[in-house]
């Protein structure tokens, strides 16, 4: 397994684009805090996730070749009392494009 940097032959910029848009998508797929802690967190610009990623899969020769990037969402533990499991894992698999927001191509839940 690789660390998710530029180590890995992507820029900065292309990571953190990578990022941003895998944590949209995995977001989505993740349980909801109740509604007024929801909106506590939205107004003071947190989330109740913190995120972790590992490049799976790279073929430097072949930069056609999709990648695959794990993703595991783990609760904070300043919320860990509410009946949520605390850990996600996520198996994000990229295609990169000129646009590199519309490179994730598919997001599944690892079984727990």
């Amino acid at each position: 397994m690789y660390k998710l940097d530029p180590s890995c032959g992507l820029t900065a910029n292309q990571i953190g684009t990578i990022k941003f848009s895998m944590k949209q998508h995995v977001n989505q797929k993740l349980p909801e805090l109740p509604e007024e802690e929801e909106l506590r967190l939205f107004f003071e610009g947190r989330d109740a996730w913190t995120y972790s990623w590992r490049l799976l899969e790279q073929n430097a020769l072949d930069p056609a070749h999709p990648l695959r990037i794990e993703v595991d969402a783990t609760l904070k533990k300043e919320f860990c009392h509410y009946p949520l499991r605390s850990r996600y894992t996520f198996l994000c698999q990229l295609e990169l494009q000129p646009d590199i927001q519309a490179s994730v191509k598919s997001i599944r839940e690892v079984s727990a």
